[in-house]
């Protein structure tokens, strides 16, 4: 049986890192004319595995690597925006029990001041006498 028709669908992206193409989902459809005189299709949807490891829709594509993550890997630094993966992910705790996601740089930046203000209040405090009773 020789197929009437093939449609091949491939969706693909740019890898800066290799500088090649990368498959992102590959569709393939036959219709042919089966033994009973009828147009019969078959078809192939192959989803390629993201860099995460999930095979959910695309998210975006990391700054620092490069990797593609699905949606709700993916992410962006609340600092600077930046689009991040979950390996290079940072997340800090704030005061309202909320994790804030930060990539590498800005959660340095902001551990640093957290530790400047902690040294800079401890030196004060033994400089300032507090109110003491009794």
């Amino acid at each position: 049986m020789k197929p009437l028709r093939r449609k091949k669908t491939c969706e693909v992206t740019h890898d800066p890192i290799t500088g090649q193409e990368r498959i992102l989902e590959l569709t393939q459809e036959e219709d042919f004319l089966s033994d009973h005189g009828s147009v019969d299709s078959a078809g192939l949807h192959q989803r390629y595995f993201r860099d995460c490891g999930c095979d959910g829709p695309i998210g975006g594509r990391c700054f620092e690597c490069g990797a593609i993550s699905c949606k709700s890997c993916h992410g962006r630094c609340h600092n600077c925006q930046k689009p991040i993966c979950l390996a290079h992910s940072k997340f800090l705790g704030t005061n309202s029990q909320e994790r804030v996601r930060l990539c590498g740089c800005c959660f340095e930046k902001i551990t640093r001041k957290q530790n400047w203000t902690k040294i800079h209040k401890f030196i004060l405090s033994i400089f300032v006498e507090g109110d003491k009773d009794g």
